[in-house]
């Protein structure tokens, strides 16, 4: 049977007109032309765009939840999902529609490099600031909510007093001495720690007696960080010895010092392994304080002695922890008391009263660690306000006397049952194929709270000029598939 041409022409031809179209539609689809792509998903684990809230332990199972609602609950903290990018993307756009339960405060953000080192997390929701009693403000170029009454120059004001801060900066506040009579406090610092210190007569001199703990071979380095405000001025590094022996090493003297030093806060941020201990501070500040980490150490080391731990401080919060049995006790924190019943235990306080002055901080046997919402000073003249306190998931505004908070933080838009919608816009990195997203629900555990998600939109965007931008575009998605292989 003879078919005629004109049949088997468009017999061959369909097909490669059919992929013609195929390519084509994926190219559209991959590669829009208005530079936009949505995805989303209620968290039920059916999207191709979209992955369900990681790690599993952490969250329900994604769908029907058994109050009968769609989605995923967020039962630890933190947790993360990923997207697949649909191509060389610039922003995105994400929407997100979600209910807190007994949870006071939670973040969202998304981790820029495929390390998953580079993370910004940004403010999405503050039971604090929900009442109408806090409104949105401005003052110059800093923004924030104030009290209803309070004006909105209180943001810019640099004295932290009342003042607090959310993923945000403040103005330093412009401080300083003119008395610079040398004081020596005894102490016994464990690692680690950030002194805040006030410039007297125009230098801050601090001299501190190390000893090192370690009883390996080699030695231990320790290392400063000199800032002014949040602008670094200095660097220093040097090593401390050890002893292999059953007594501590020698003590050595390390001298920091910065003349002509501005008025201002001064950060020394002291960098060294827990087996660095701090034995004296020598300054002629007369303001200095530590925080928000303090770690009180023992006093000699192998011994059983111990060296009492006591601070002023006007944190509100702390959670304590020790890694010895030495360090079992009792602590006391203004009208708290608290035991310390097991060794790698944080244990929490927080304090009930109204008391605006810095109260006392009590450990007697030493021996523990300390995270603390507010800073502590080690001599009872010398304590001061560095910068504002923290917003964090046990802030309680009123008790606290806050006036302010500065944040970028945006009052999410109220839906029906106690749903929330925010919403985020993030720069992305073209080359990256998957981005995650992270939810950071501090405290959630242990307040038994949740945080309900149940609907993320992503709204992926690109700057589209021309023809050139097209091919660059395409250019970079065979760079990204170059580098898959």
């Amino acid at each position: 049977m003879n078919i005629p041409r004109p049949i088997v022409v468009i017999f061959c031809v369909l097909p490669w007109i059919g992929a013609i179209f195929g390519f084509t539609y994926l190219c559209l689809l991959r590669f829009p032309l208005n530079g936009t792509f949505k995805a989303e998903t209620a968290m039920d684990g059916k999207s191709a765009w979209i992955n369900p809230l990681l790690p599993a332990e952490r969250t329900t199972v994604p769908g029907l939840q058994v109050d009968n609602w769609t989605g995923q609950r967020v039962i630890g903290d933190p947790t993360y999902f990923t997207a697949r990018v649909p191509g060389p993307y610039e922003n995105v756009m994400v929407e997100l529609e979600y209910r807190p339960v007994h949870q006071t405060l939670a973040e969202f953000g998304v981790v820029h490099d495929a390390e998953g080192k580079d993370l910004e997390l940004r403010p999405l929701y503050s039971e604090e600031l929900e009442p109408e009693s806090w409104k949105k403000a401005s003052s110059g170029n800093i923004s924030g909510y104030v009290k209803i009454g309070v004006k909105n120059e209180r943001l810019a004001d640099p004295n932290p007093s009342g003042l607090a801060i959310w993923d945000s900066s403040s103005s330093m506040p412009l401080l300083e001495d003119f008395t610079d009579s040398e004081k020596i406090t005894a102490v016994s610092l464990r690692g680690s720690h950030d002194f805040y210190l006030v410039p007297a007569n125009g230098k801050i001199d601090v001299t501190f007696a190390i000893q090192a703990a370690n009883r390996e071979l080699g030695t231990d380095l320790a290392a400063v960080r000199i800032f002014r405000g949040d602008r670094e001025i200095k660097q220093e590094i040097w090593s401390e010895s050890g002893s292999r022996e059953t007594r501590m090493g020698k003590t050595s003297e390390h001298r920091i010092l910065v003349q002509s030093a501005e008025a201002g806060v001064y950060r020394i941020s002291f960098m060294a392994e827990d087996d660095i201990f701090i034995r004296s501070i020598k300054t002629t500040s007369q303001r200095w304080v530590i925080g928000p980490r303090i770690y009180f150490g023992d006093i000699v080391g192998y011994a059983t002695t111990t060296f009492p731990g006591k601070a002023i401080t006007n944190s509100r919060h702390i959670v304590a922890e020790t890694f010895h049995n030495e360090g079992l006790q009792k602590m006391s924190f203004n009208d708290q008391v608290k035991k310390i019943s097991n060794t790698h235990t944080p244990t929490r306080l927080d304090r009930t009263d109204l008391v605006e002055e810095p109260v006392v901080l009590y450990a007697p046997q030493g021996d523990v660690k300390i995270i603390g919402d507010g800073f502590f000073a080690l001599r009872d003249d010398a304590f001061f306000e560095p910068k504002p306190r923290r917003l964090t998931d046990t802030t309680e505004t009123d008790k606290e006397h806050i006036q302010a908070v500065i944040t970028p933080y945006e009052k999410p838009e109220k839906l029906e049952q106690g749903w929330y919608r925010s919403h985020f816009n993030f720069t992305i990195n073209p080359s990256l194929d998957r981005i995650r997203f992270v939810v950071s629900t501090p405290g959630i555990a242990s307040r038994a709270g949740a945080l309900d998600i149940r609907s993320v939109k992503l709204t992926y965007t690109r700057s589209m000029k021309g023809t050139g931008d097209y091919w660059k575009i395409i250019k970079q998605e065979l760079a990204n598939a170059w580098r898959r292989l």
